[in-house]
């Protein structure tokens, strides 16, 4: 695969008004270079990993994947789609969203409730449940609706939050569940929740969505929010540590209320300072944490306009392009070329390179 200099883009966008024709030609260049990656990525993921009509984790190892595994194929073909609006880019995202729907909702989860296994197939009947499984899942689904306009994948996005934020959520001591073990809270459950609520109620989906997310958010500013570096910890009780991946959404979230209903406004700046502090140059966290926090960093950036979270995205696809590919042509590697916390072979490390290079050239 090429590589392009996705960094020298962002110096170059940055320069002069006068300059501005070169501006939208490097812009061009750089998104149809991107757009091509990830075309020739997804193509290359499905000739690898298909199995039995969806995708399984590791090749040869017999098995559907779950929805955390194939959550960032789902993005990558919403930003493809977002970058490149083609009728064969359309078909692919129905397909992907289309097939996520049928192999993880079953209608028997939280008695009845309804909601996404965390398994595929059979209505993805599995023990265990992950609740920020739907967070992550029904956010890919608002996105779908809002590419497609396809009512059904709003539905599917009312019914991840709805057993995310009622079967989740603990009544006697407030706050979602990581999983059905109700072991521990999680910020991966609550924070995916609060701007999954936002979205909805932007959608029109019922004004209740905003009583849902400022509730959320009470519960986190309370339970999971580090004094000193005022960001978001992984769960409550003392020992919870800051991931990338938990702060973003909760600055979309923001950005969102504070257009919508001038709430937040004054959480902002601060918050995306601290934000950019930690988290704002070469990531280093798992490949599909930072990829997430990518995904929503490029979401603030597309309300704000704020190129300094572009940037983090420009500079960490660089580092994709330039390190992560093995010697057969898949992203397999961690994003500084080594595999430290990576599993050789797995679907979600490729698909975590192709979603953040699919989001910088949505966003280019």
């Amino acid at each position: 695969m090429t590589r392009i200099g996705v960094v020298l883009f962002v110096l170059i966008a940055c320069a002069c008004a006068s300059a501005s024709g070169a501006r939208a030609d490097t812009g061009a260049s750089v998104r149809a270079q991107l757009v091509n990656e990830v075309e020739q990525g997804l193509a290359a993921v499905n000739k690898r990993w298909a199995w039995r009509g969806w995708y399984q984790d590791i090749p040869g190892v017999p098995g559907w994947s779950s929805i955390w595994d194939t959550e960032h194929l789902f993005q990558a073909y919403v930003a493809l789609d977002r970058a490149e609006p083609t009728t064969q880019h359309r078909n692919m995202l129905i397909w992907f969203a289309a097939k996520s729907e049928e192999g993880y909702y079953n209608p028997t989860l939280g008695e009845g409730v309804g909601g996404f296994s965390t398994g595929f197939g059979r209505h993805g009947e599995q023990g265990q449940q992950w609740f920020d499984d739907n967070g992550w899942l029904g956010l890919s689904f608002v996105d779908a609706y809002r590419q497609t306009h396809l009512k059904q994948f709003l539905t599917d996005a009312e019914r991840a939050f709805r057993y995310l934020y009622t079967v989740g959520w603990d009544s006697k001591g407030g706050g979602i569940w990581w999983n059905t073990q109700l072991t521990v809270k999680s910020a991966e459950s609550v924070n995916t929740a609060a701007l999954l609520a936002v979205e909805l109620y932007e959608l029109h989906a019922g004004n209740a969505y905003l009583a849902d997310a400022r509730r959320l958010i009470a519960w986190a500013d309370e339970n999971l929010r580090d004094p000193h570096s005022v960001l978001y910890v992984n769960h409550p009780g003392g020992d919870g540590v800051t991931i990338s991946y938990l702060e973003s959404p909760m600055l979309s979230a923001f950005m969102r209320l504070c257009s919508d209903v001038k709430l937040y406004c004054d959480r902002v700046a601060p918050f995306e300072r601290a934000m950019l502090a930690k988290f704002g140059g070469a990531l280093n966290q798992p490949p599909q944490f930072d990829a997430m926090y990518i995904r929503y960093v490029l979401d603030a950036y597309e309300l704000s306009h704020d190129r300094q979270l572009y940037a983090v995205a420009a500079l960490n696809a660089q580092r994709i392009e330039k390190n992560a590919v093995d010697a057969d042509g898949y992203y397999s590697k961690a994003w500084d070329g080594g595999m430290r916390g990576v599993r050789p072979g797995l679907i979600s490390v490729d698909g975590a390179a192709l979603e953040v290079l699919g989001w910088t050239a949505a966003e280019s």
